[in-house]
Order: structure tokens, then sequence, then C-alpha cells
């Protein structure tokens, strides 16, 4: 048995559907179809339920995609020390930031790489919507600098180090508060329109968290252009203390402090890697300055 069927089979189950999976493997559906039933006769068992509008695996499908991961993990691994064997370490070493965490975050470890790896280019990139999660289980970054709660774990099979942390807090701006008062019930914020971020990449909705129904709302898809917003008295909304400090400081942003209302948030961002990425020697640096960090904070 060769690892492309056990590939599709991850693939298909991760994505939930064949066309879904094909647009992933650049193949047709009908040819990951064939696949599949050809390993479900070499293997002598059915490995999926295809009653439902999604395909699911069967009991015994369960227990062979949890083995077959971590052969498919193996694999990876062994691959990307093949990579780094043959092309003698990375020529580039790819960061993804999310767009809510100053960049100040990894000034002191990517200045440690430029005198250490004067060769290796680090490339820094902003994301948005959790974007940068995305990309790193995609394969398009190296690592990510993103907010983190367990279940994005479903993502990929992240390894991670915590390194620091923000709140969100819900604000209005000082010139709403002046022409309609400041909310002081959940009522209260019907007066306003309520400023909020597109659906995550990660299956998280911001309205499902906050239930306001009937309020007119604006979508906007990066962090700044919401405090840009927020800023300028289009509505209220929640943002990260850290990224409005001087405009609470200057009373041009208020503080919104409703009672039973969920208007403060406590959020660990991590720096995060696949675990199946064997690191060379400058991303290996990296990831140790934040290792040690951790348990300097920590002792």
């Amino acid at each position: 048995m060769n690892n492309w069927p056990l590939r599709v089979l991850q693939t298909v189950i991760d994505t939930g559907s064949l066309q879904a999976a094909a647009n992933v493997l650049h193949r047709t559906p009908p040819a990951l179809s064939m696949t599949l039933k050809k390993l479900e006769e070499e293997l002598g068992f059915a490995v999926l339920d295809r009653s439902g509008y999604r395909l699911q695996l069967t009991g015994q499908g369960k227990l062979f995609m949890r083995h077959a991961r971590e052969l498919l993990r193996q694999q990876d691994r062994l691959e990307s020390i093949v990579v780094q064997l043959r092309d003698g370490g990375e020529p580039q070493l790819r960061i993804a930031l999310d767009a809510g965490i100053s960049g100040l975050i990894i000034r002191d470890a990517v200045a440690g790489l430029q005198e250490q790896f004067p060769t290796t280019e680090v490339r820094v990139s902003g994301y948005s919507q959790l974007n940068s999660l995305k990309k790193v289980a995609e394969g398009a970054e190296d690592f990510a600098v993103s907010p983190w709660i367990p279940t994005f774990q479903q993502m990929a099979d992240f390894e991670g180090i915590r390194i620091g942390q923000f709140d969100l807090i819900a604000v209005v701006s000082e010139k709403l508060v002046q022409q309609f008062g400041k909310p002081e019930k959940r009522e209260d914020l019907s007066a306003f329109s309520y400023i909020l971020p597109q659906e995550m990449n990660v299956g998280i909705n911001p309205e499902e968290i906050y239930r306001l129904p009937g309020r007119s709302q604006i979508r906007v898809n990066d962090v700044r252009t919401l405090v840009e917003f927020l800023n300028s008295g289009m509505g209220w909304g929640i943002a990260p203390r850290q990224m409005i400090a001087a405009e609470l400081a200057k009373g041009r942003l208020l503080e919104i402090n409703i009672p039973g209302f969920l208007d403060h948030v406590h959020i660990e961002f991590h720096l995060l890697k696949l675990a199946s990425r064997q690191l060379g020697p400058a991303g290996q640096m990296f990831w140790q300055h934040f290792v040690e960090r951790e348990k300097f904070l920590l002792a």
C-alpha cells in the first residue's frame, strides 16, 4: 500500500467532501472516489459511510484513520528532512503575523536570526481573520503568531508556544456617547451600529458570540479597519485593548461595561508550527528563542 490513498482519505475527511478534496489535491472527484474504493477493496472493509450528506468514517475507518494520520505525519517529517539535507538549510523563513498582534513580539528573535544566519531571508507577512493559521496548515508559511484556543487544533496538528496575551474589550467613541449617551444595558446598544469582523477562516462567527439580533452591522476583514471605524464614530465594537490604548487614555474611545454582557475577553496568542514540520537551523533558533522565553516567564 502506498501513501497516496491515505492522503486522499485524510483530505476528504478534513474537507468534508470529494469536491473540496479534489480542489486541494488537484484531481477530479471521480478519480478520488475510485482511489477510495480501491483502498477499501484492498483493506477488505468500508472506511467511509456514504449514507449522509457529508462523508463520515465508519467505526473501523476511525481506527484505521488514526494510524494512517500518524504514518502521514512521519512521511511529512521525512520529506522535510530530505529537503534540508538536499538544500543545506533554509534560504527563507516565513512568519505569518496576525494583524491584531504587534510585530515587536518577534523583533529580538528576528534580529538574532539576521546576525546568526545572514543568508536566510526572513519574510514576515500580516494576515487578518486568523488566516495566519490557515497558511501554516497549508504549508504556505513556516510559523504563525496568532490568537489561540484549543479548538483551533481541529484545523491541523499544530505545535505551539504561548508567547503573549491580550484583552478584547467593547468600546464606543466619545462622539457617539455625547450624541446618544453611554450604553448601560444591552438594549442601549440598539442606538449604535455594530462593527464586527467577518466570519473567521476557522469557522468562528463573531455574530454568534455577541448575539444582538436586529442591529445594523458593518463587517470588516481586518482589525485595523475596525479600529479606524470605531475612532471615527461609526459604531461600537470589540477591539484589542493594546491597539486602542492611546485612544482610551485620551478619552476618544470609551470602554463599555454592561453587567451580564460579554464585554471583556482574555486571549492568549501563540507561536505555532505544524508538528510534522522539521525545522532547519534558522527555524530551530527562532523556535528555541521562544521556548527559552517561556521558561523564563514561568520561572
